[in-house]
């Protein structure tokens, strides 16, 4: 129900962010934002969670929204600060994280230059564009009160629209705090913008035809498929067909990490070619922006919610923008519906050696475990054991080490939580592992794996965990050196 609501545009902003369900603010208070402080010291409805760098902010409200799945909103200071935010406002990019980035803004109709902002002729708002959804979600609100709480509220839909990702909302500090303004919360529309629906039929058809055919299809479930909750569906599709699953570079355990069809990192190795026996002839990309390098496959289909990256850079064979629930189980009942039930069979026996082979990396794991147990220095493979046999099935991990292992982990599906950056800008884990506890809630346990590279970037992010009590497990692998860049330099 609209209603019309007067005060500062401190209070506009915080009544509108109230109405909408915003229940935590993540900041790094900044002089331009007070107007949004004093209207918070007054209501009191949301929570404010300091933090003690910009990075550190986005990266706690990038870790709520990951795990509760609710807008994570920034208070963030004027240009100055709000650039600060670059790289785990990157990350958030890469991760489609429904983030809000709302600042001050000193702009002068005068285009007199002030400290910590844009020089004159530019504009705070177009200066953060780049690294918001698709490059363009960036909005400013200088003289309107009334539109203090249309942007908002738009701005949160637009968050929260496929394709996701971070919006920026620059508004100005002097109406921040200017009193006795009035507007009325919300849009008369109210409008939602509906999510794409399932795949048509003839195109289900045209895959499941097609996965049928193949000698042998390689299966890649991507952040979309962990997004959309199809987790199951993609473990019975790829059950139905017995085909091996990849991953590539994922922010989310998008299929069951311990599953006995999951063969590991996408491409596909000369060593699964040789213990399988199999060539594979076709890639089917479910939920993914593509993989990280070139494809192997000759033939290549792609359906997900998100078109953006779809063809950009391998064509396809069939393709179709599209939800992943429905569409997958959909996809498993076309399979024994059009191909004979003697050819479902076969699938099985004819690619019975996938199963051996995924077994076979775990047994590869183990014998390092057993090879490394009486070591002095703990090796990573025997942390990653000890892990396996301690968390319990509902922890959610964070991790930001190139050192951690984690074939031993039971991640996905009916398992663990898992998440990382995304684009790999380090400083992510403190605060995400903080923005993910907040999420969870007490009885559900979080762990921090950082790298001692990535505690640097972060450490002041400890200060926060302890102010607001958030209970996380910190594991850090100190390998001595910086690791990322010796791996590179080897290869």
């Amino acid at each position: 129900m609209r209603k019309t609501i007067t005060g500062t545009g401190g209070m506009l902003l915080l009544q509108t962010l109230k109405d909408a369900g915003v229940e935590y603010l993540f900041t790094n208070p900044g002089s331009a934002e007070t107007g949004i402080f004093a209207a918070l010291a007054e209501d009191g409805a949301q929570r404010l969670v300091v933090g003690k760098h910009e990075g550190l902010v986005a990266a706690m409200a990038d870790g709520y929204h990951r795990f509760s799945g609710k807008v994570g909103v920034i208070i963030a200071h004027v240009m100055g600060g709000s650039y600060q935010l670059a790289g785990q406002l990157f990350n958030a990019q890469v991760a489609g994280s429904s983030l809000l980035v709302i600042a001050g803004d000193w702009a002068s109709e005068l285009q007199d230059y002030r400290g910590l902002a844009p020089f004159p002729g530019l504009s705070q708002a177009e200066s953060m564009r780049p690294l918001t959804k698709e490059a363009r979600c960036a909005y400013q609100v200088h003289a309107n009160p009334a539109a203090i709480t249309v942007a908002t509220t738009r701005a949160l839909r637009e968050a929260t629209t496929p394709p996701t990702g971070p919006v920026y909302l620059s508004i100005s500090a002097e109406l921040l705090n200017r009193d006795g303004l009035e507007a009325q919360i919300g849009e008369a529309a109210q409008y939602h913008i509906d999510r794409p629906g399932p795949a048509r039929p003839q195109t289900i058809e045209a895959i499941a035809r097609r996965l049928g055919e193949a000698r042998c299809p390689v299966l890649m479930f991507g952040d979309d498929v962990w997004r959309e909750g199809a987790q199951a569906e993609a473990v019975r599709l790829a059950e139905a067909l017995e085909a091996p699953v990849f991953s590539t570079r994922q922010i989310f355990p998008n299929f069951p990490t311990r599953h006995p069809l999951y063969c590991g990192m996408y491409p596909v190795s000369a060593e699964f070619r040789k213990t399988t026996g199999l060539e594979p002839d076709l890639i089917f990309l479910v939920g993914c922006q593509g993989v990280h390098g070139p494809v192997g496959e000759p033939s290549v289909m792609q359906i997900g919610p998100n078109p953006l990256l779809m063809g950009r850079h391998y064509p396809l064979d069939v393709a179709a923008q599209c939800e992943l629930l429905e569409t997958l189980s959909s996809l498993t009942a076309a399979l024994t519906r059009l191909h004979p039930a003697d050819r479902v069979a076969a699938w099985k026996r004819e690619r019975a050696t996938v199963r051996a082979y995924a077994k076979r990396l775990i047994q590869r794991e183990e014998d390092l475990v057993r090879e490394h147990e009486h070591d002095t220095t703990m090796h990573p493979s025997l942390l990653e054991a000890r892990l396996a046999d301690l968390l319990p099935r509902n922890t959610v991990m964070v991790q930001e080490s190139s050192t951690a292992r984690t074939t031993l982990l039971s991640f996905g599906h009916d398992a663990m939580a898992w998440t990382r950056s995304g684009g790999g800008s380090l400083g992510f884990g403190v605060g995400a592992a903080i923005g993910a506890k907040l999420a969870v809630g007490r009885d559900r346990p979080v762990v921090l794996h950082l790298g001692d590279g990535a505690l640097t970037y972060s450490a002041a992010g400890f200060w926060t965990m302890a102010r607001y009590n958030t209970a996380v497990l910190t594991i850090v692998s100190n390998n001595e050196s910086y690791q990322i860049v010796r791996h590179n330099w080897a290869n």
